[in-house]
């Protein structure tokens, strides 16, 4: 059985955890706030964004070759049919710490389908957040190629950070011809809960067909012309886009943080007060043992 003291220590360690535990809860309260105004900021923006391409798409895809290109970037953009199939890109957005539930464990998970499902394929992969980029560097896959890694970003983002990686996206996906670009991370829901994505995000899909006849007032006449527009907008829709999703992500992460340290307060607590109660049987019991021990000597003395 164990002492008093071993009892006492444990409740005072478990106590001090408890405190840590209660202290990340605040502060990830603290932050949330702020993250979602940021993130339900850049959400219109984003969805604005997609909005103007998915309008541009039927007069894009359109345009005749242009002689001095190579090919024709917009409808590398729209269907890719000059990607290599057997080059894939995949963005895994994970969190830079533990303690957060299940928060990195859902990621990693589909990150591993993926590979799995990708398996023969040249992987180029973007990591973000400590996490992904520890577990993607200890597989040791030679078909796996971490092109770009940012750690240490949340809870700050800015779009700073969207922006280098949003060049780094583009310059990849041209430079080492990918077929598709995939994106990885958790959606922000509700304090309560958290929502796995993974989507295609270049080429481009959209839920209505290019042949969709266009409202009447999208006949827009271009200067200094829609190549040069689309060349221009391009870059802004991904660097908006991912600024979204990496607060969308961060977002999660604090409330996947502040559910998981409010669960371990709430355990700690039961453990606190079970060793509480195992604290005072034993002490009762020592005492009971001494008072059998002084009836005994007494007992013994009258004999």
């Amino acid at each position: 059985m164990e002492s008093l003291r071993d009892i006492r220590q444990n409740i005072k360690a478990i106590e001090s955890t408890k405190q840590i535990m209660q202290t990340m809860k605040m502060i990830s309260n603290a932050r949330i706030r702020r993250a979602q105004e940021a993130m339900l900021s850049a959400r219109p923006f984003a969805k604005k964004m997609l909005e103007m391409v998915d309008d541009l798409r039927t007069d894009v895809l359109a345009l005749p070759q242009a002689p001095e290109e190579a090919e024709n970037i917009a409808s590398r953009f729209f269907t890719n049919l000059s990607g290599d199939k057997n080059k894939v890109g995949l963005v895994a957005i994970t969190g830079d710490k533990g303690l957060t539930g299940s928060f990195n464990a859902v990621v990693l998970r589909s990150v591993l389908q993926f590979l799995k499902k990708n398996e023969g394929k040249e992987i180029y992969i973007f990591a973000i957040g400590k996490k992904g980029r520890d577990f993607l560097s200890r597989l040791k896959m030679k078909n796996l190629h971490i092109v770009y890694e940012s750690v240490g970003i949340f809870p700050k983002v800015s779009y700073a950070h969207a922006a280098l990686l949003g060049e780094r996206l583009l310059s990849v996906f041209f430079e080492e011809k990918l077929g598709s670009i995939t994106l990885i991370y958790n959606d922000f829901k509700s304090l309560a809960s958290q929502h796995l994505v993974e989507e295609q995000m270049l080429p481009f899909t959209f839920h209505t067909p290019a042949s969709t006849p266009k409202e009447e007032g999208h006949d827009f006449e271009y200067e200094p012309g829609l190549l040069e527009i689309f060349k221009l907008l391009i870059p802004r829709l991904i660097k908006a886009h991912m600024y979204r999703v990496l607060l969308e992500s961060q977002a999660a992460n604090l409330a996947a943080t502040m559910n998981a340290m409010d669960s371990a307060s709430k355990n700690a607590g039961e453990l606190v007060t079970a060793l509480g109660i195992k604290l005072n049987k034993v002490r009762q019991a020592g005492i009971t043992n001494e008072i059998l021990d002084i009836v005994n000597g007494a007992e013994a003395l009258n004999s």
